[in-house]
């Protein structure tokens, strides 16, 4: 029943009826003390008279009034009055959307800057614990300046004994049994089961949605057709709706409204930063957007003159169009196409995927186009463990170049370009990581039209070793070839650690300072030199640095060089580094893990933006050499020490250095543990478990490279018979002269 004008409630005066539903009755109010208008929503009496569904009620509005957001309609009050209790909220001047949303649907760029503004107001309810259970275009409320206030957050929660309704209508009964409006609810909401914050997800897609297309996403005939839809049916696509939404967007409804909660954004505020980036990729901000109460003046203009200027408007709109589409597909026949091929053929496939993009949107059905994809790109799927991390991607090649959004895990069957690129994972409370197209893909090149499924392990960012990054290999060596260690067996390696960059002179300066040349408790490995034992107070009198105090060869009375903090340090022997490992409580690699990290042969992009042939070391990370799971430098600046003997009292020591070709970042090299060359660095791991790594990836392994010295040559006649292999014939050559007048100076 209407309470009349003039009705008091509290300080509050009643002036007008705004509207009612299966909640109760929301009127425009007068507050006499502070002499300002209101709404305040009344409760029916059949709620407000059972004790729980009170208490529920108050509590509720307690948690309601923490909310302080500028797209959540504020609570001011709450109050009873004989046994009727009502709310008193902030009156939003303004239209509901449902009645803002045309037949046709909103244009892409207003429905975005609404589901931001509305994903906004959820992630706040939802990091207080507060699930809204009844999002829908009624409950949301537009003012002029285009402002957007959710309304009636938490209300729901209290409905559990509401009368079911219409298909439009909030079906309540008992506990356990379904809370919400029909056409948004989601799956879990309509089975009766416990929901979260990802039923308000869903119903967030359904809004989206009907912004976008102007239609439900789910329909029915009757409350029980509409839930069975809601239940089992998927909506409409929008690209057979409305074409012209871009595809990014499609994409974010239809991730909202997976039937499996766990399949959705797992957060309101992941959704609201997909969605922050999306608009600042597709709708920069530019001109300004026509609020509510601008379309109704312009919708009531003469009614004469409204039909002629809609039909000049357009007619002059459909020329315009028209010209522009043909121009477009006229270039993107005659001009794009044939870039693409040209940019495929110099290995170009970013630069020509991006093309092919932009192509797509003039001639999505082209044949010639369609040939073309599958040889420029392929079909990825891309999962992480846990799931919800915004991927971006970026060309490997350009370290200057803007990340672009990817989306969110899991990914399935996203077309992504071939070629050499860094994929970035963040999630919030996890530590970003990067990762190349080696290490997210089995195998770099896949055939045209073969799909890739990749997979990526995110550690909480307070459980990653400082600095480090996480390697997971699988059968490495059975993946990658490399040159010098054919027979090397394969192995399986479990997950471990490794430096992102290589030790730095200040890192080094900590174990020097510490006394690392002192305690010997940091010197593992009994010393061997030629074949023959070397005590403790020999081997440490070898390593001194230029002025006889203990440190790098290449260091000043146990100093490094003064701004070269962040450089590498360089001049250590395999012992040294053995022990600055076991003092940070690290190792250092086997050849089995430096290569996996490394990932030579195949990603030779890695060679050419790293520290070869120059004339020094640079500080490390300052180029853009970066090896499948996000380290640094490993090609290139210093040879890295590695825990592997390689026979005849030799360490390996690997990667290239500043001074060498870059081909010795593929080539094993092993040299003396004594050694302390200017160009002798390394890096460490760390394990995950005490019984890493296996014992046999810490055996000896013996370069497969053959040794021609100790080979014995062949008898003087097997040689003559191999020498008869290069003999020609002696037959005249008719050789002949001929001479250039080259005297003129032109």
């Amino acid at each position: 029943m209407a309470f009349p004008r003039g009705t008091k409630f509290g300080p509050y005066e009643i002036e007008s009826l705004l509207g009612a539903g299966g909640m109760g009755e929301v009127y425009s109010a007068r507050d006499t003390r502070l002499q300002r208008t209101v709404a305040i929503k009344i409760l029916p009496a059949h709620l407000s008279s059972n004790p729980d569904l009170h208490g529920r009620f108050v509590q509720e509005a307690k948690s309601i009034s923490a909310l302080q957001h500028p797209n959540i309609c504020v609570l001011h009050d709450i109050g009873s009055q004989e046994g009727t209790d009502y709310m008193v909220m902030e009156l939003v001047a303004g239209q509901t959307l449902d009645k803002l949303i045309p037949p046709g649907g909103l244009p892409a760029d207003r429905a975005v800057k609404y589901a931001l503004q509305m994903a906004d107001a959820l992630a706040r309810a939802h990091a207080t614990g507060i699930v809204h259970r009844d999002l829908k275009p009624s409950n949301i409320m537009v003012d002029d300046s285009g402002l957007l206030k959710v309304l009636d957050f938490g209300l729901a929660k209290i409905a559990d004994s509401a009368p079911a309704r219409s298909a439009e209508a909030t079906l309540g009964t008992s506990p356990g049994m379904i809370v919400g409006t029909v056409a948004y609810m989601s799956p879990e909401q309509a089975e009766g089961k416990r929901i979260d914050p990802r039923s308000d997800i869903f119903s967030f897609g359904a809004v989206f949605y009907e912004m976008l297309t102007g239609k439900k996403a789910f329909v029915g005939e009757s409350s029980a057709a509409l839930l069975s839809s809601v239940l089992r049916d998927e909506p409409k696509p929008i690209s057979e709706i409305k074409r012209e939404v871009p595809a990014e967007v499609r994409r974010i409804v239809t991730h909202c409204l997976r039937k499996d909660p766990s399949a959705r954004y797992p957060s309101a505020a992941e959704l609201a930063l997909e969605l922050r980036h999306c608009r600042d990729l597709l709708f920069p901000e530019s001109g300004v957007m026509l609020s509510p109460a601008r379309i109704v003046r312009e919708a009531r203009r003469p009614v004469v003159l409204v039909p002629l200027l809609a039909a000049l408007i357009l007619l002059a709109a459909g020329a315009t169009w028209l010209v522009k589409w043909v121009r477009d597909a006229n270039w993107a026949r005659e001009t794009a196409l044939p870039e693409i091929s040209r940019l495929y053929g110099q290995n170009k496939l970013g630069e020509a995927y991006a093309l092919a993009i932009k192509a797509e949107k003039s001639i999505p059905s082209d044949s010639s186009l369609a040939k073309l994809w599958p040889v420029i790109s392929y079909p990825m799927s891309v999962e992480s463990t846990p799931p919800g991390a915004i991927l971006y991607r970026r060309d490997y090649a350009n370290p200057n170049a803007p990340w672009e959004l990817v989306g969110t895990t899991p990914l399935n069957n996203v077309r992504q370009p071939r070629g050499a690129f860094l994929w970035k994972f963040e999630k919030p409370g996890y530590g970003t990581i990067v990762h190349t197209t080696l290490s997210l893909i089995p195998r770099f090149a896949p055939p045209p039209g073969e799909a890739v499924n990749g997979e990526v392990i995110l550690d909480e960012a307070k459980n990653i070793p400082t600095g480090m990054v996480r390697v997971s290999p699988s059968k490495y060596f059975k993946t990658l070839f490399i040159p010098g260690y054919e027979g090397m067996p394969e192995l399986d390696l479990k997950d471990y650690w490794i430096d992102q960059y290589e030790v730095t002179n200040r890192q080094f300066q900590t174990f020097v300072d510490q006394g690392g040349y002192r305690k010997r408790e940091y010197w593992k490995v009994d010393f061997q030199r030629d074949g023959k034992p070397v005590s403790w107070e020999q081997a440490l009198a070898l390593f001194r640095d230029s002025t006889g105090q203990s440190g790098p060869k290449d260091w000043t009375q146990g100093e490094y060089p003064k701004g070269q903090d962040g450089y590498p340090v360089t001049g250590v022997s395999w012992y040294e580094a053995a022990a600055y490992a076991e003092f940070a409580g690290k190792s250092l690699p086997t050849v089995y893990q430096w290569y996996n990290a490394a990932g030579p042969s195949i990603f030779s992009d890695n060679v050419g933006l790293s520290n070869f042939s120059s004339n020094g070391t640079v500080s490390v990370g300052s180029l853009g050499g970066i090896s499948p799971y996000g380290s640094y430098d490993m090609a290139g600046n210093v040879k890295e020490w590695c825990w592997n003997e390689a026979g005849l009292n030799t360490r390996y020591i690997v990667g290239g250095a500043w001074n060498e070709p870059d081909y010795m970042f593929n080539d094993p090299d092993a040299q003396s543990p004594f050694d302390r060359h200017s160009n002798f660095g390394f890096r460490c791991v760390k394990y995950f478990s005490k019984d890493d790594p296996p014992k046999n990836s810490a055996a000896v392994v013996e370069s497969a490279i053959r040794n021609y010295d100790n080979e014995k040559p062949v008898s003087e006649e097997h040689f003559q018979i191999y020498k008869t292999l290069y003999l020609y014939d002696k037959t005249p050559l008719h050789p002949s002269v001929e001479s250039i007048d080259d005297s003129n100076e032109n």
